[in-house]
C-alpha cells in the first residue's frame, strides 16, 4: 500500500525512564515515534473513509498498544485523541461494543490530570447524558437489552473523569436540569435524578461555579429522604469530591455540615447498634434501573475521602473541637467496641477496610504534598503534628484488629499498619513490636503468631529504612530467629506468612557478618532500646553500631533457618495422597521459589559456599522423592544465585547418580502413561533437580559432558515420565541459553554490591528505595557461544526426532503399542525444543502469506511490525538464521504431517494426539511468551507491588522490584509480538488440522485441541475467517455426527468466536440459522449446549445499526486532526478504502434483509419442534428495528402466534407485536428523519414545551394543582396543557417542561408511514375480528402454567392491549367492552378477573391522545364496569386490580383517568359495616391511586383525610392497617416547596445558610391541628378506657391505626410530613407500650419506639428530642414508660452522636444516671447500662466527676443495722431508712460497675482503684452484692484473652483483692 511519504513530526524522545534499562534501549526512541506514526496515520484514514469497525477500532486498540509499552504521547496528540474518540463515542447509531471501547479509550487518555487540562480540551456534558438516558431509560414498550445496560458503566466511568473539562456554564446548565427531577413522588425518579446529578455535577472551585453556592441545597435535599443507603451514598460521593477538588478553599464546608457527613458516616458503618439491624428495605422499592448510573462500591470509601481532605491545620488552630480530626477521634471511640478480637461479625472487615482507607488516602495526601507540582497552599497542607494526632487516633483500634478472627481483616489491617508505619513509625513500629515478640516467644497461641508473622512482613521496608526509622535494624536477627519454628508442614498458613516475613526482611538486606570479632559486639536486650533520648532524638551511633553487630548472627540464623525447610520437605506428603494435600504443598512450594530466589542473591559468597556444602550433602544423600518439585525450586534458586559455580559443583554429583540409576534399570520398562511405580522415583527425583539446575546455570564449560548424559537419558529412560524429563533437561538448556532476562534481583546494583568499601558500610542501607530507571540491570544476553551451543542442541536432539518420526510414520515393523511408545518418544522431544527455541528467530520460515489471511479488511487494518524484543538471529545474511528459520519451517510441516497421519491412520491414540496438539499449540500461540505464562508473572508483580505500595509516591520500591518490572516489560513485548501476526499457508494448515481435531470423536482430544485453538486464532490476523466456516457447517442439519456437532457448540461458546458470530454480518445470520435448526441433534447434552449458546448470544446481543450519523462537530473534529497531523493520503486508498466500507454497510443491511426472510420462513415451517420456534422468533422479535419497517408476512405470522395453543409462542409473539406496533409508531412520526429512527425516539405532533415566565405568579403551584385536577377544556385545548411527569414543580420550577395538548376534534394525526402499511393495514384487519378477542381472552384467562408467567397482573399483556389502542384508537372500542362486560361478570374467577384488569388497564393507559369523543364513549363504557368491579372484587382480585389502578394512574396526568380517579376517592369509609373486606378494599385502591399521584390530586384530598381521620377508632384489623398507610400518604405528600426556580432555591438555602432543620419543618397549620385534636382525642379515649377489659376499646383501635401510620412514615424514605406527625405522638406511644392486657399493641408500640431512635435526625430537631426523652424520664409516673425509654435512648444518642453537642450529652446522661435512683430495680439495671453504653460511645471526660459522685453515694449512705433475730420468733420489720439506703448504695454500686463495663477491652488508670472500692460492696445484702459479684465476672470474661497485659495496671495489693473476687470459693473451703 503506498502511503504517501511525509516528513516525520518531531516527536523528541518518546521512550521513558523503564526503557532505559531495557537491554536494547538503544532501538526504542526510533521504534516509539515510527509506531505513533503508523497509528495516527491509518487512524485518520479509517476516520476519514468512515470505517469504524473494524477500522477505528482496531487503531484504537493499537494505541491502547503504544500505551501500554509505556511510551508517551505528545500533548497535542493526546488531546487530538481524546477528541475523536469523545467523537467516537457520543455518535447516534454507533454499535453499544464499539461505544464501550471508545469511551474506555477517551478515558484512558484524558485521566491523568496533569497531562490535560480544561485550557486545552473542552468537553460538552449533555452527549454523555442523552446516551446513558436513551439506553438505560427506554420508553416502557422499548425494551432496555440488557449487553448493553452492562456497556454503559464505561460512559459513566467517562463522565467522571470529564466533569473537570465540561464548560464552565456546566455546573448551571447540570443544577437546572436535575434537581427539578428531584421529588419524592417516586423513590426510582428521584434516585436516577440524584445519581445523574453526583455523576456529572462539576466539584472544582474553578469549574464556573463554587460548590458553596450550592452545597446548601445538597445537604437541605439529603435530609429530605431517610433510610436510603443509594441515596446517602451518592451525596456521600458528591461532597467526598467536593472535599477532594478543594483541599486548599477555606471554609468550604460550614461545621454543621461536616457534622452533618459524620452522621451519614456512621450509619454508613452499618453497626449493629441497639435490636434489630437498619434493614434496605427502602432501597428494595426503588428497582434496579439507576444502578447503572449511581455510585458503586462502599459509601464508607467517599466518607474517607471527606475526612481526609478536610483535615488541615488551620482548623486544627482555629477551632479543634470542631475539626475533622476530632470527629473521627469520636467516631472511633463511639465503634471501639466493634474492633476487639472478642467482638467480630460480618462488621470486622467493613471496619478494616475502613481503617485501610483512611490511612491510605492520608498517606497519600501527605507524599503528595511533599511533591514539587503540589497546589494546596502550604498552610493548608499536612503538618508532623497533624499526622501524630492522626496516628494516635487510630493506632488503639488498628493493634485491636491485628488479631481480629475473621481472616480478611487481619489481611487488610496489614496494610493500615504499613501506611501507619510510612506516616509516623515512631508511634506505630515499638506499639507492634511490643505485641510481637510475646506471641513469638510463647508458641502456644498459634492464631496471634500467624498474626503477628504477617503484620511483620508488611513492616518490614518501613522498620528496616534507615532514614525512616534508624532503631528499626536490630530488630531484625532476633526477629528472624524467633520465626524459624514458623515453617511447619502440619500449619501451612503459619509456614506459608513465615516464609513471606523471611523474604520481606531479607529482600533488601545483604545477609553478610559485617563484625570482624564474631557475635561479642551484639547482645539483644530487649524491646526497650527502640525508646528514645529524653529530649526524643536518636543516638545514630548507637543504632548504626547495634545494627552491625546483629549481622553476626546471621551465619547461625541461615543454617537454622535452611535446616528447618529441608526437615519440612522431608515430611512433605506423599504425592499420591490426592489433590487437596497438593494444592496446599503448591502454594507453599511456590512461597518457597519466591522467599530463596531473593535469600540466596541476598547471601554473601563466604555464606553461600556454606549453602554449597549443605546442597551437595543433601543431594548425595537419600532421595526426597516426595518433595521433588520443592527440592527442585530449591536448587534452582540456589544455582540462580550463582549460575558458573553450581553447575561445576553439583552436575557431576547427579550426573553420576543419574548413570547409576540408569544401569541398574530404572525406567527400563516401555510405558505410555505416567506410572507409579516406586522404582523409578530417585531417577526421576535426580532428573528433576538436573533440569532445574541446568536451566539456571553457565552450562558451556560442560558442553560435553551434558550432551553425552542427555543422550543416555533418551537412549536408555523408556517409561513415559523418564523421557518426559529428558526431554525437559535440553528444552531447560535452550531455555536458559536464549533468554534475556535480569542476572540478579539483589538489593544493590553490581557496582555496589562488588565494592567491598560500599558493603562493609550496607546495614547503613537496608530497606533502600529507589526510582526506577535509576537502576543498571545486569541482563543475560545470549552470547555468540550460546548460541552456537543452542543450534548444536538441536541439531543433536531436534533434527534426529524429527528424522524418525517420518520413518515412524511410513513403518511397517511396529505397531500398537510400541510404535505408540516410540512415536510419544520422539514427539515429546520436538515438543521439548519447540518450547524452548521460539528466542531464536522471529519469524516461522519463508513461506507465502495466506490469500485468507485478512479478506477484506487489508486497506485499514494491517499487521504491526513487530517491535524490538530481543531476539537472538536476526542477520538475514548470517547462515544460522535461515538454518534455524528452515528448522521452524520444517517442524511446521512435520506438526501437519502428524496430525493428518493421526486423524486418517491412528485417530484412537488419545495420548499422542494430545501431545501433538500440545505441540502445534506452542508452536503456533508462544513466540516468546506463552499468555499464561505472562498472567502468571504479571500477578505475581501485583502482589508484590501491592506489597511495597506507598500511597502518593509514585513508583517507589525496593531494587528487587524495580528490576522485576522492567523483566515484566520485556515478557510484555514479546506477548505484544505474539498477537495480529500475519498468517502463512503453513499455519493455515495447522489451523485447519487444529479445527478438524476440535471435532473429533474423542472428548479428550476435543478438550485439548479446542484450547489450542482459542488461543492459536487470537495470535494470526484472519484465522478466526478460516475457522468459522467450518464450524456453522458442523451444525448443518444434514451433520448426523453429534459429537462433532458438541465440539463446533462448545468453540462457538467461547469468546474467541461468539464475538464475530455476534458482530460481524458475514457470519451472524448463519450462525443464528444454524443455531434455530439444531433441532435434528436430539441428543441431551447437545440440546444443553444449543440452549446455552442461545442464552449467552441473547444476552450479549446489541441493538444493530447500519448507519452510524456524524455531527458537524466530528466532521470538523476529523479535519482538526488530520490538519493538525498534516496527514495526506493517497486519493487512491481514501477513495478504496470509504468504498469498501460503504460495501460492508450495504452487504451488513443485504446480510440482515436476508436473514429475516430466513428466519420468517423458518417460523412457518410446521415440522420445526416449537422450542425451536421460540427460538427463532426470539431472534426475529430481538433482531425489529424501527429504521428498517415491518413485513406483511412478519405481521400475519406474530397476530397467528397470538392465538397459538404454546403459552410460550404465544407470550413471545405478544412482546414482538408490542414492539412491532412501537416501531410503526416511531416511523410515522419521524416523518423519515433518519436521526429520529437511529434514536428510537420521535415526538408526537401533540407535544409542546412550555417556557416558563422569568417571573412566575406567587398562585401558579396552585393554578398548576387545580388544573390538575380540572375537567380539560377541549375549547380552549392550549389552557389545558398536560403534564404526565409527578416531578415538574415539586421542589422547583423548571425554565421549561414538556406536555402535551389535548386532542381536539379537528386535530389530524399524521398517516401512518407507508412502507408500514401492509402490516398495519393486517393487523387492523386481524385486530378488528371478534373471533380473535374471544379466542385470545379465552386463553389469557386460563390457569397460568407455572413456570410460564407469575399469577399477577401482567404489564406485558397490558402493554400489547395499549398499543392497540394507541394505534387505532376508539376502533375496536365495542368489541372489546362486550368482551369485558363478560370477564367483570365472572366475580368468583380471579383469572377473569385478572385479563379483564389487564384489558381495561390498556384500554385506558391506550387512550392518552384519542379525541374528546372517542374518550367519552370509553369512559361511559368503562366507569360503570369499574364501579361493579370495585365493588365485588374478592381476597384473590384485590391485588390485581390494585395493579390496575397503579398501571392505570403511573405517569399519567390526573386529567386523563379523572372518572377513575373520583370513583376512588368517592368511596367514603363506614365504620358500621360488617364487611372488613369492603371497606379495606377502596383503601387500597386510594393508596395505589395517591402512591401514583402523589402531590398532583393534593386539593382532592381534604375531604379524604378528614373522613380516614374520622375512622381511626375502625373496629377491624384489616381497615386499621390500611388505613394508617393511607392517611400516612396523604400527610406526606402535602408538603411541596415549590420555589419558583431553581436559581430561587439555590438562593434561598444559601440565605438559611446553616440551618440545620429539614426541608420542612413544620406541618400546615391545619394537619398540626388535626394532629393536636388527635392526641387530645388519645388520652380522652385512654382515661374512658375500661380497666382489664375484655375485647377492644376505642383506645386500643385508634392506637393501633396510629401506630401502624408512624411506623409506616418512619420506615418510609419520605420524612417531609414525619417529623410533624411523629414528635407529638411520642409521649402517648409510651403509655400504647404499657396497657398490659394488650400485646399486640405493646409489640407494635415497641417496634414504633425502636424505629424512633434508629431514625438520624436533622441537627436543628436533636435538642427537641432530647428535652422529649429527658422529660419522660424525669416526669413519667409510670415506671415501666421509664423503663421502656431507656433502650430508645441509647440507639438515638448512637445514631444521632454527631448532631449533639457537650450540654444535650451531658443532660441525657444527668437523666439517664438520675435513673439509677430510681425505686423499681429493674429501671435501675437498665439504666445503668444505657450509661455504660453513653460513656462508651462519647462522654469519657465525665468519668472522673461520675466516679467522685458514686463513691460519695456510697460514703454517705450507711447500711441501718438489723437485729439478728431469733428463726422461731416473727418476722421482724425492717429499720426505718432501711430500703431508701439500700436503694441509694445500689445506684452508687451500679454507677461504678457500669462505668467498669463502659471499658470493656481495657484498663483505664483510674479503673484498679474503683475495682478495689467495689469489691468492699461485696457482702452487702442483695441486689448490691449480685451486682458486684456480675461485674466481676465480666470483667474477667472480656479481660482474659489480654490479662498477661491488662494486669501490669494493677499493684500487688489491687491484684490480690481482685484474685480473692475472681476465684469462684471452693465447695471444699
Amino acid at each position: 500500500m503506498n502511503i504517501i511519504e511525509r516528513p516525520d513530526p518531531q516527536w523528541g524522545d518518546l521512550s521513558s525512564d523503564l526503557h532505559n534499562i531495557l537491554p536494547y534501549a538503544n532501538e526504542l526512541s526510533l521504534e516509539a515515534s515510527e509506531m505513533l506514526n503508523n497509528i495516527i496515520h491509518q487512524l485518520g484514514l479509517a476516520l476519514k473513509s468512515e470505517d469504524y469497525a473494524p477500522g477505528a477500532l482496531y487503531w484504537g486498540k493499537q494505541l491502547h498498544q503504544y500505551l501500554d509499552l509505556k511510551y508517551a504521547l505528545p500533548k497535542q496528540t493526546r488531546v487530538s485523541l481524546a477528541k475523536v474518540f469523545w467523537e467516537l463515542t457520543t455518535a447516534p447509531g454507533m454499535d453499544a461494543t464499539m461505544v464501550e471501547f471508545f469511551a474506555l479509550t477517551c478515558r484512558r487518555l484524558i485521566k491523568k490530570k496533569e497531562l490535560i487540562g480544561r485550557e486545552d480540551l473542552i468537553l460538552p456534558w449533555r452527549p454523555l447524558y442523552d446516551i446513558l438516558e436513551r439506553t438505560l431509560f427506554p420508553k416502557n414498550r422499548q425494551r432496555a437489552l440488557l449487553s448493553e445496560s452492562k456497556r454503559m458503566l464505561k460512559i459513566v466511568w467517562l463522565a467522571e473523569e470529564t466533569q473537570r473539562l465540561f464548560p464552565t456554564e456546566a455546573p448551571s446548565e447540570i443544577l437546572e436540569e436535575f434537581l427539578p427531577k428531584m421529588s419524592t413522588s417516586s423513590l426510582p425518579e428521584l434516585l436516577k435524578a440524584q445519581s445523574y446529578l453526583a455523576t456529572f455535577l462539576p466539584t472544582d472551585i474553578k469549574s464556573g461555579l463554587d460548590p458553596r453556592e450550592w452545597l446548601p441545597a445538597i445537604f437541605r435535599l439529603w435530609s429530605m429522604v431517610a433510610q436510603s443507603t443509594e441515596f446517602d451514598r451518592n451525596f456521600l460521593a458528591l461532597v467526598g469530591r467536593v472535599a477532594q477538588d478543594n483541599v486548599g478553599v477555606k471554609d468550604m464546608f460550614t461545621q454543621s455540615q461536616v457534622r452533618a457527613v459524620f452522621a451519614a458516616g456512621l450509619s454508613a458503618l452499618n453497626l449493629p447498634v441497639g435490636k434489630g439491624h437498619r434493614s434496605n428495605a427502602v432501597d428494595a422499592q426503588s428497582g434496579t434501573s439507576h444502578s447503572a448510573i449511581s455510585r458503586s462500591g462502599m459509601r464508607m470509601i467517599t466518607f474517607v475521602m471527606f475526612i481526609i481532605n478536610t483535615i488541615n491545620p488551620v482548623t486544627e488552630r482555629e477551632s479543634p473541637e470542631s475539626s475533622s480530626l476530632s470527629h473521627l477521634a469520636e467516631l472511633i471511640q463511639a465503634t471501639e467496641s466493634f474492633y476487639h478480637p472478642s467482638n467480630y461479625g460480618k462488621w470486622s472487615y467493613v471496619l478494616a477496610l475502613f481503617l485501610e482507607a483512611l490511612t491510605r488516602d492520608y498517606l497519600e495526601r501527605w507524599n503528595e504534598e511533599k511533591l514539587p507540582k503540589c497546589k494546596t497552599p502550604h498552610e493548608y497542607r499536612l503538618t508532623t503534628e497533624l499526622n501524630k494526632r492522626f496516628v494516635e487516633i487510630v493506632r488503639g483500634v488498628t493493634y485491636q484488629l491485628m488479631f481480629s478472627k475473621d481472616p480478611r481483616a487481619v489481611t487488610t489491617n496489614q496494610k493500615t499498619l504499613r501506611y501507619l508505619a510510612w506516616i509516623e513509625p515512631n508511634l506505630i513500629i515499638p506499639g507492634v513490636l511490643e505485641r510481637a515478640y510475646p506471641s513469638l516467644e510463647s508458641l502456644t497461641e498459634s492464631h496471634r503468631t500467624t498474626s503477628v508473622i504477617s503484620a511483620l512482613s508488611a513492616l518490614a521496608v518501613p522498620m528496616l529504612n534507615r532514614e525512616h526509622y534508624p532503631q528499626g535494624g536490630k530488630h531484625l536477627a532476633p526477629l528472624l530467629h524467633l520465626t524459624v519454628p514458623g515453617v511447619d508442614m502440619n500449619d501451612p498458613v503459619k509456614t506459608w506468612y513465615t516464609l513471606l516475613f523471611v523474604t520481606s526482611m531479607v529482600s533488601t538486606v545483604p545477609i553478610r557478618d559485617l563484625t570482624e570479632m564474631g557475635s561479642a559486639g551484639f547482645e539483644w536486650g530487649g524491646i526497650d532500646i527502640d525508646m528514645l533520648d529524653s529530649d526524643g532524638t536518636v543516638d545514630l551511633e548507637l543504632e548504626d553500631s547495634s545494627r552491625k553487630a546483629s549481622t553476626a548472627d546471621f551465619e547461625e540464623w541461615l543454617m537454622k533457618f535452611l535446616r528447618r525447610v529441608i526437615l519440612m520437605f522431608e515430611n512433605y506428603p506423599d504425592t499420591s495422597q490426592g489433590a487437596k494435600k497438593d494444592q496446599v504443598e503448591r502454594s507453599v512450594t511456590a512461597t518457597i521459589s519466591y522467599c530463596f530466589e531473593s535469600l540466596f542473591q541476598q547471601i554473601s559468597p563466604k555464606l553461600y559456599d556454606m549453602t554449597t556444602k549443605l546442597v551437595i550433602d543433601l543431594v548425595e544423600s537419600a532421595p526426597l522423592s516426595n518433595a521433588e518439585n520443592a527440592m527442585g525450586t530449591f536448587i534452582s534458586c540456589w544455582a540462580g544465585a550463582d549460575s558458573k559455580n553450581a553447575m561445576a559443583k553439583l552436575f557431576p554429583t547427579l550426573d553420576r547418580q543419574i548413570r547409576s540409576e540408569l544401569e541398574h534399570g530404572a525406567s527400563s520398562v516401555p510405558s505410555l502413561a505416567y506410572s507409579h511405580l516406586n522404582r523409578d522415583d530417585s531417577l526421576h527425583y535426580y532428573q528433576t533437580l538436573l533440569d532445574r539446575l541446568i536451566g539456571c546455570s553457565d552450562l558451556l564449560n560442560h558442553k560435553s559432558e551434558l550432551i553425552s548424559l542427555i543422550k543416555l537419558m533418551t537412549e536408555k529412560c523408556q517409561d513415559r515420565r523418564g523421557y518426559k524429563l529428558a526431554a525437559k533437561a535440553v528444552c531447560s538448556a535452550l531455555s536458559g541459553l536464549l533468554v534475556i532476562a535480569p542476572m540478579d534481583l539483589r538489593s544493590h546494583e553490581p557496582s555496589r554490591w562488588n565494592d567491598p568499601a560500599f558493603m562493609a558500610e550496607s546495614h547503613n542501607h537496608w530497606g533502600d528505595l529507589g526510582v526506577p530507571g535509576t537502576e543498571a540491570i545486569n541482563w543475560h544476553i545470549p552470547s555468540q557461544d550460546e548460541i552456537n551451543f543452542a543450534i548444536e542442541l538441536i541439531d543433536t536432539f531436534h533434527i534426529p526426532a524429527m528424522e524418525r518420526l517420518r520413518e515412524l510414520m511410513t513403518s511397517t515393523m511396529l505397531e500398537g503399542k510400541q510404535l505408540a511408545i516410540e512415536i510419544c518418544k520422539s514427539v515429546t522431544m520436538v515438543k521439548a525444543v519447540i518450547a524452548s527455541m521460539v528466542g531464536l528467530v522471529e519469524d516461522d520460515g519463508d513461506s507465502p502469506i495466506s490469500k485468507s489471511s485478512l479478506g477484506d479488511e487489508a486497506i485499514t487494518v494491517q499487521p504491526l511490525k513487530r517491535i524490538e524484543s530481543g531476539y537472538c538471529l536476526t542477520d538475514p545474511t548470517d547462515p544460522r538464521t535461515n538454518k534455524v528459520r528452515q528448522i521452524r519451517a520444517d517442524t511446521g510441516k512435520l506438526l501437519h504431517e502428524l496430525m493428518t497421519f493421526f486423524q486418517t491412520k491412528r485417530e484412537d491414540d488419545v495420548v499422542n494426539i494430545k501431545v501433538v496438539v500440545k505441540a502445534a499449540r506452542i508452536f503456533l500461540s508462544d513466540h516468546g511468551v506463552d499468555s499464561s505464562t505472562f498472567d502468571n508473572s504479571k500477578k505475581g508483580h501485583d502482589f508484590l507491588k501491592d506489597m511495597h505500595k506507598i500511597p502518593g509516591l509514585k513508583k517507589v520500591y525496593p531494587r528487587f522490584m524495580r528490576c522485576r518490572r522492567a523483566s515484566l516489560q520485556l515478557l510484555l513485548r514479546l506477548k505484544i509480538n505474539s498477537f495480529g501476526r500475519a498468517k502463512t499457508e503453513m499455519h493455515d494448515s495447522l489451523i485447519l488440522s487444529l479445527t478438524e481435531l476440535s471435532l473429533s470423536q474423542y472428548t479428550d482430544v476435543r478438550k485439548k485441541s479446542q484450547l489450542a485453538l482459542l488461543k492459536a486464532v487470537k495470535c494470526y490476523q484472519g484465522a478466526k475467517n478460516l475457522v468459522l466456516p467450518i464450524l456453522l457447517k458442523s451444525l448443518e442439519s444434514s451433520n448426523t455426527d453429534f459429537e462433532r456437532i458438541k465440539g463446533a457448540l462448545y468453540l462457538l461458546n467461547a469468546k474467541a468466536f461468539a464475538l464475530p458470530c455476534l458482530r460481524d454480518w458475514r457470519f451472524a445470520p448463519e450462525y443464528i440459522l444454524r443455531l434455530c435448526t439444531a433441532h435434528h441433534a436430539d441428543k441431551p447434552s447437545v440440546q444443553t449446549l444449543v440452549r446455552k449458546c442461545f442464552m449467552e448470544y441473547i444476552m450479549n446481543l446489541t441493538n444493530v445499526s447500519f448507519k452510524t450519523l456524524m455531527s458537524n462537530e466530528f466532521g470538523d473534529t476529523v479535519q482538526q486532526y488530520i490538519e493538525m497531523h498534516s496527514l495526506q493520503f493517497d486519493p487512491d486508498t481514501l477513495s478504496r478504502a470509504s468504498t469498501k466500507a460503504n460495501n460492508r454497510r450495504l452487504n451488513n443491511i443485504k446480510a440482515y434483509d436476508n436473514l429475516i426472510l430466513s428466519l420468517t420462513e423458518l417460523v412457518q415451517d410446521e415440522g420445526l419442534h416449537w422450542r425451536y420456534q421460540t427460538m427463532a422468533m426470539s431472534f426475529l422479535e430481538l433482531l425489529m428495528r424501527p429504521e428498517i419497517p415491518c413485513t406483511r408476512e412478519i405481521a400475519e405470522f406474530e397476530t397467528k402466534c397470538l392465538l397459538s395453543e404454546m403459552p410460550t409462542v404465544r407470550r413471545i409473539a405478544l412482546s414482538s407485536l408490542s414492539t412491532m406496533m412501537v416501531n410503526i409508531k416511531v416511523r410515522t412520526f419521524a416523518q423519515g428523519d433518519p436521526y429520529s429512527l437511529i434514536i428510537r425516539k420521535a415526538s408526537n405532533p401533540l407535544k409542546r414545551i412550555v417556557t416558563l415566565p422569568d417571573t412566575i405568579p406567587d398562585d401558579f403551584t396552585w393554578e398548576y394543582l387545580k388544573a390538575s385536577v380540572t375537567e380539560i377544556n377541549y375549547d380552549h385545548p392550549e389552557s389545558s396543557l398536560m403534564d404526565d411527569s409527578t416531578a415538574t414543580g415539586w421542589l422547583a420550577w423548571p425554565k421549561s417542561y414538556k406536555a402535551y395538548l389535548p386532542r381536539t376534534e379537528t386535530f389530524v394525526m399524521p398517516e401512518v408511514d407507508a412502507d408500514s402499511q401492509p402490516a398495519f393495514n393486517h393487523l387492523e384487519q386481524f385486530f378488528g375480528q371478534d373471533s380473535f378477542w374471544e379466542k385470545h381472552i379465552d386463553y389469557m384467562a386460563q390457569e397460568p402454567v407455572r413456570g410460564e408467567r407469575h399469577d399477577s397482573f401482567s404489564t406485558e399483556q397490558a402493554r400489547l392491549y395499549k398499543s392497540i389502542f394507541g394505534l387505532w384508537e376508539d376502533k375496536f372500542l365495542d368489541v372489546v367492552v362486550s368482551s369485558l362486560i363478560k370477564l367483570c361478570a365472572k366475580v368468583d374467577d380471579k383469572n377473569s378477573q385478572r385479563t379483564a384488569a389487564e384489558l381495561m388497564g390498556g384500554l385506558i393507559r391506550g387512550s392518552k391522545h384519542w379525541k374528546k369523543s372517542g374518550l367519552d364513549r370509553m369512559w361511559a363504557a368503562v366507569t360503570p364496569l369499574l364501579k361493579k368491579a370495585f365493588q365485588q372484587c374478592t381476597p384473590d382480585s384485590l391485588l390485581y386490580w390494585e395493579r390496575f389502578v397503579k398501571y392505570c394512574c403511573r405517569s399519567r396526568d390526573p386529567r386523563r383517568v379523572l372518572p377513575l380517579v373520583t370513583l376512588i376517592f368517592n368511596t367514603p369509609l363506614d365504620r358500621d359495616s360488617t364487611a372488613a373486606f369492603s371497606e379495606s378494599k377502596n383503601l387500597f385502591f386510594t393508596r395505589a391511586a395517591l402512591i401514583a399521584f402523589s402531590w398532583r390530586v393534593s386539593l382532592l384530598t381534604p375531604a379524604l383525610r378528614e373522613d380516614c381521620l374520622r375512622h381511626v377508632t375502625h373496629p377491624y384489623k384489616q381497615v386499621r392497617e390500611i388505613l394508617g398507610h393511607v392517611i400516612n400518604e396523604l400527610f406526606q405528600l402535602a408538603p411541596h416547596p415549590s420555589y419558583k426556580s431553581v436559581d430561587a432555591f439555590l438562593k434561598d438555602q444559601r440565605a438559611l445558610g446553616d440551618a440545620s432543620t429539614p426541608m420542612v419543618e413544620h406541618l400546615d397549620e391545619k394537619s398540626a391541628h388535626q394532629i393536636s385534636e388527635l392526641v387530645k382525642d388519645l388520652e380522652k379515649w385512654r382515661a374512658e378506657r375500661p380497666p382489664a377489659v375484655q375485647g377492644a376499646s376505642d383506645y386500643t383501635n385508634a392506637s393501633k391505626t396510629v401506630l401502624a401510620w408512624v411506623y409506616q412514615s418512619l420506615t418510609g424514605f419520605r420524612v417531609q410530613a414525619t417529623y410533624g406527625v411523629a414528635l407529638p405522638l411520642i409521649a402517648e406511644i409510651f403509655q400504647m407500650q404499657d396497657i398490659p392486657d394488650d400485646q399486640d399493641l405493646q409489640q407494635l408500640a415497641t417496634l414504633s419506639l425502636l424505629q424512633l431512635g434508629r431514625f438520624v435526625y436533622p441537627a436543628g430537631m436533636v435538642p427537641t428530642m432530647v428535652d422529649l426523652f429527658c422529660k419522660i424520664l424525669t416526669e413519667s409516673t409510670s415506671w415501666h414508660v421509664r423503663n421502656n425509654v431507656l433502650p430508645v435512648v441509647q440507639i438515638f444518642f448512637y445514631n444521632n452522636l454527631f448532631s449533639m453537642d457537650v450540654q444535650m450529652m451531658i443532660k441525657v446522661m444527668d437523666a439517664v444516671s438520675g435513673m439509677l435512683l430510681d425505686p423499681q430495680i429493674e429501671v435501675r439495671q437498665l439504666a445503668a447500662s444505657t450509661l455504660s453504653g453513653i460513656v462508651r460511645c462519647s462522654q469519657r471526660t465525665a468519668t472522673q466527676t461520675l466516679i467522685s459522685h458514686f463513691k460519695k453515694l456510697l460514703l454517705s449512705t450507711p447500711l441501718p443495722a438489723r437485729n439478728k433475730r431469733d428463726r422461731s420468733l416473727p418476722k421482724e420489720a425492717l429499720p426505718e431508712g432501711y430500703t431508701e439506703a439500700v436503694v441509694k448504695r445500689h445506684a452508687g454500686v451500679l454507677g461504678l460497675s457500669c462505668l467498669v463495663e463502659a471499658f470493656p477491652y481495657d484498663v483505664p488508670e483510674w479503673m484498679p482503684e474503683a475495682m478495689v472500692f467495689l469489691a468492699k460492696y461485696f457482702s452487702d445484702p442483695p441486689p448490691i452484692s449480685t451486682t458486684v459479684k456480675k461485674t466481676f465476672g465480666d470483667f474477667k470474661r472480656t479481660h482474659q484473652d489480654t490479662w498477661h497485659e491488662d494486669q501490669k495496671h494493677f499493684d500487688p495489693e489491687q491484684l490480690e483483692v481482685l484474685s480473692d473476687m475472681l476465684i469462684s470459693p471452693s465447695y471444699y473451703a
